[in-house]
Protein backbone atom coordinates (compact mmCIF):
# COMPACT_ATOMS: atom_id res chain seq x y z
CA UNK A 1 0.00 0.00 0.00
CA UNK A 2 1.38 3.41 -0.95
CA UNK A 3 1.37 6.25 1.55
CA UNK A 4 0.17 9.74 0.68
CA UNK A 5 3.75 10.98 0.93
CA UNK A 6 4.87 8.38 -1.59
CA UNK A 7 1.99 9.14 -3.92
CA UNK A 8 2.36 12.91 -3.86
CA UNK A 9 6.07 13.43 -3.22
CA UNK A 10 6.69 14.68 -6.75
CA UNK A 11 3.58 16.85 -6.81
CA UNK A 12 3.68 18.71 -3.48
CA UNK A 13 6.01 21.53 -2.36
CA UNK A 14 9.40 20.28 -1.23
CA UNK A 15 10.25 22.53 1.72
CA UNK A 16 9.61 25.67 3.73
CA UNK A 17 6.38 27.39 4.65
CA UNK A 18 4.83 26.10 1.43
CA UNK A 19 4.87 22.58 2.92
CA UNK A 20 2.84 23.75 5.94
CA UNK A 21 0.46 25.69 3.71
CA UNK A 22 0.05 22.66 1.46
CA UNK A 23 -0.83 20.37 4.37
CA UNK A 24 -3.18 23.01 5.77
CA UNK A 25 -4.87 23.42 2.39
CA UNK A 26 -5.41 19.68 2.07
CA UNK A 27 -7.01 19.59 5.51
CA UNK A 28 -9.19 22.64 4.85
CA UNK A 29 -10.37 21.47 1.41
CA UNK A 30 -11.06 17.96 2.68
CA UNK A 31 -13.25 19.29 5.50
CA UNK A 32 -15.00 22.16 3.70
CA UNK A 33 -14.62 21.64 -0.04
CA UNK A 34 -13.59 24.44 -2.37
CA UNK A 35 -16.53 26.74 -1.69
CA UNK A 36 -16.46 26.37 2.09
CA UNK A 37 -12.69 26.70 2.51
CA UNK A 38 -11.21 30.10 3.37
CA UNK A 39 -7.67 31.27 2.77
CA UNK A 40 -7.70 32.70 6.31
CA UNK A 41 -8.45 29.23 7.66
CA UNK A 42 -5.65 27.69 5.62
CA UNK A 43 -3.17 30.32 6.78
CA UNK A 44 -4.27 29.88 10.39
CA UNK A 45 -3.78 26.11 10.19
CA UNK A 46 -0.30 26.70 8.77
CA UNK A 47 0.57 29.21 11.49
CA UNK A 48 1.21 32.10 9.13
CA UNK A 49 -0.60 35.05 7.58
CA UNK A 50 -2.53 35.21 4.32
CA UNK A 51 0.15 37.33 2.66
CA UNK A 52 2.56 34.39 2.85
CA UNK A 53 0.00 32.15 1.17
CA UNK A 54 -0.38 34.60 -1.70
CA UNK A 55 3.39 34.62 -2.22
CA UNK A 56 3.12 30.98 -3.28
CA UNK A 57 -0.31 30.88 -4.94
CA UNK A 58 -2.11 33.75 -6.65
CA UNK A 59 -5.57 32.77 -5.39
CA UNK A 60 -7.59 30.17 -3.52
CA UNK A 61 -8.60 28.71 -6.89
CA UNK A 62 -4.98 28.36 -8.01
CA UNK A 63 -4.13 26.57 -4.75
CA UNK A 64 -7.16 24.31 -4.96
CA UNK A 65 -6.46 23.33 -8.56
CA UNK A 66 -2.90 22.41 -7.64
CA UNK A 67 -4.01 20.38 -4.61
CA UNK A 68 -6.78 18.66 -6.60
CA UNK A 69 -4.41 17.79 -9.43
CA UNK A 70 -1.84 16.40 -7.01
CA UNK A 71 -4.49 14.21 -5.33
CA UNK A 72 -5.86 12.97 -8.66
CA UNK A 73 -2.38 12.35 -10.08
CA UNK A 74 -1.12 10.69 -6.91
CA UNK A 75 -4.12 8.39 -6.74
CA UNK A 76 -3.89 7.63 -10.46
CA UNK A 77 -0.23 6.69 -10.22
CA UNK A 78 -0.92 4.47 -7.21
CA UNK A 79 -3.84 2.75 -8.98
CA UNK A 80 -1.76 2.25 -12.13
CA UNK A 81 1.04 0.68 -10.12
CA UNK A 82 -1.35 -1.63 -8.32
CA UNK A 83 -3.21 -2.55 -11.52
CA UNK A 84 0.07 -3.79 -12.92
CA UNK A 85 0.15 -6.33 -10.10
CA UNK A 86 -3.32 -7.77 -10.69
CA UNK A 87 -5.53 -7.59 -13.76
CA UNK A 88 -9.27 -7.86 -14.15
CA UNK A 89 -12.04 -6.70 -11.84
CA UNK A 90 -10.32 -7.94 -8.64
CA UNK A 91 -7.15 -6.02 -9.58
CA UNK A 92 -9.10 -2.84 -10.29
CA UNK A 93 -10.99 -3.08 -6.99
CA UNK A 94 -7.79 -3.75 -5.05
CA UNK A 95 -5.98 -0.90 -6.81
CA UNK A 96 -8.61 1.74 -6.11
CA UNK A 97 -9.20 0.62 -2.53
CA UNK A 98 -5.49 0.56 -1.64
CA UNK A 99 -4.94 3.99 -3.20
CA UNK A 100 -7.84 5.66 -1.41
CA UNK A 101 -7.73 3.88 1.95
CA UNK A 102 -4.09 4.93 2.32
CA UNK A 103 -5.15 8.60 2.18
CA UNK A 104 -8.68 9.31 3.49
CA UNK A 105 -8.00 13.06 3.42
CA UNK A 106 -7.22 12.99 -0.29
CA UNK A 107 -10.23 10.75 -0.89
CA UNK A 108 -12.45 13.29 0.84
CA UNK A 109 -11.12 16.11 -1.33
CA UNK A 110 -12.16 14.13 -4.40
CA UNK A 111 -15.55 13.20 -2.93
CA UNK A 112 -16.35 16.86 -2.26
CA UNK A 113 -15.28 17.72 -5.80
CA UNK A 114 -17.55 14.96 -7.15
CA UNK A 115 -20.48 16.23 -5.07
CA UNK A 116 -20.03 19.68 -6.60
CA UNK A 117 -20.28 18.13 -10.06
CA UNK A 118 -16.53 18.00 -10.76
CA UNK A 119 -16.14 21.52 -12.25
CA UNK A 120 -12.48 21.92 -11.32
CA UNK A 121 -11.59 18.37 -12.27
CA UNK A 122 -13.15 19.07 -15.68
CA UNK A 123 -10.92 22.17 -16.01
CA UNK A 124 -7.85 20.09 -15.19
CA UNK A 125 -8.74 17.42 -17.75
CA UNK A 126 -9.44 20.10 -20.37
CA UNK A 127 -5.97 21.55 -19.84
CA UNK A 128 -4.23 18.16 -19.58
CA UNK A 129 -5.87 15.31 -21.48
CA UNK A 130 -3.32 12.90 -20.04
CA UNK A 131 -5.21 12.95 -16.74
CA UNK A 132 -7.82 10.59 -18.21
CA UNK A 133 -5.26 7.90 -19.11
CA UNK A 134 -5.43 6.13 -15.72
CA UNK A 135 -9.19 5.71 -16.18
CA UNK A 136 -8.55 4.22 -19.61
CA UNK A 137 -6.00 1.89 -18.04
CA UNK A 138 -8.55 0.73 -15.48
CA UNK A 139 -11.06 0.12 -18.30
CA UNK A 140 -8.48 -1.93 -20.22
CA UNK A 141 -7.78 -3.97 -17.12
CA UNK A 142 -11.48 -4.63 -16.63
CA UNK A 143 -11.99 -5.58 -20.28
CA UNK A 144 -8.88 -7.65 -20.90
CA UNK A 145 -8.85 -9.03 -17.40
CA UNK A 146 -6.42 -11.94 -17.79
CA UNK A 147 -9.40 -14.30 -17.65
CA UNK A 148 -11.11 -12.37 -14.82
CA UNK A 149 -13.35 -10.03 -16.79
CA UNK A 150 -16.55 -8.21 -15.96
CA UNK A 151 -19.79 -10.09 -16.19
CA UNK A 152 -21.69 -9.58 -19.47
CA UNK A 153 -23.76 -6.43 -19.72
CA UNK A 154 -21.64 -4.19 -17.50
CA UNK A 155 -20.21 -1.08 -19.15
CA UNK A 156 -16.47 -1.06 -18.30
CA UNK A 157 -16.13 2.75 -18.21
CA UNK A 158 -19.12 3.09 -15.89
CA UNK A 159 -17.70 0.24 -13.80
CA UNK A 160 -14.33 2.00 -13.48
CA UNK A 161 -15.97 5.23 -12.30
CA UNK A 162 -18.24 3.30 -9.92
CA UNK A 163 -15.33 1.43 -8.35
CA UNK A 164 -13.24 4.60 -8.03
CA UNK A 165 -16.09 6.71 -6.68
CA UNK A 166 -17.20 4.12 -4.12
CA UNK A 167 -13.61 3.53 -3.02
CA UNK A 168 -13.14 7.28 -2.44
CA UNK A 169 -16.44 7.56 -0.60
CA UNK A 170 -15.75 4.54 1.60
CA UNK A 171 -12.26 5.79 2.45
CA UNK A 172 -13.54 9.24 3.41
CA UNK A 173 -16.41 7.78 5.47
CA UNK A 174 -14.37 5.63 7.85
CA UNK A 175 -14.42 8.19 10.64
CA UNK A 176 -18.12 8.94 10.11
CA UNK A 177 -18.97 5.26 10.61
CA UNK A 178 -16.97 4.92 13.84
CA UNK A 179 -19.83 5.79 16.30
CA UNK A 180 -22.00 3.03 14.87
CA UNK A 181 -19.61 0.22 15.82
CA UNK A 182 -19.03 -1.09 19.33
CA UNK A 183 -15.34 -1.66 18.50
CA UNK A 184 -13.11 0.26 16.06
CA UNK A 185 -13.01 -1.31 12.60
CA UNK A 186 -9.50 -1.50 11.16
CA UNK A 187 -8.64 -0.19 7.73
CA UNK A 188 -7.79 -3.73 6.65
CA UNK A 189 -11.21 -4.98 7.76
CA UNK A 190 -12.85 -2.19 5.74
CA UNK A 191 -10.70 -3.14 2.79
CA UNK A 192 -11.67 -6.82 2.93
CA UNK A 193 -15.34 -5.92 3.24
CA UNK A 194 -15.26 -3.44 0.34
CA UNK A 195 -13.32 -5.84 -1.86
CA UNK A 196 -15.94 -8.49 -1.21
CA UNK A 197 -18.88 -6.15 -1.92
CA UNK A 198 -17.39 -4.47 -5.01
CA UNK A 199 -16.07 -7.65 -6.59
CA UNK A 200 -18.93 -10.01 -5.69
CA UNK A 201 -21.98 -7.87 -5.03
CA UNK A 202 -24.47 -7.97 -2.15
CA UNK A 203 -26.79 -10.81 -3.10
CA UNK A 204 -26.14 -14.49 -2.55
CA UNK A 205 -27.04 -17.17 -5.09
CA UNK A 206 -30.65 -17.10 -6.23
CA UNK A 207 -32.29 -20.12 -4.56
CA UNK A 208 -34.63 -20.41 -7.56
CA UNK A 209 -31.66 -21.06 -9.85
CA UNK A 210 -30.42 -24.64 -9.68
CA UNK A 211 -26.89 -25.44 -10.81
Amino acid sequence: MLSVSAQESVHAPAKGIAVRLWAAARAEFSLRGYHGARVQGIARRAGCNVALLYRHWTSKKALYLEVLKSVWTGKSEAVASLLAQGAGAPGAVDGYLDAFLSDPEGAQILVREYLDGGPFLAQLVESDAGLVEPVRQAVRSLVEGNGRTLRPGLDPLMAAFTIGGLAALAASAQEAARPFFAEPVSTEAWRRHLTDVLARGLLGPDPAVRT
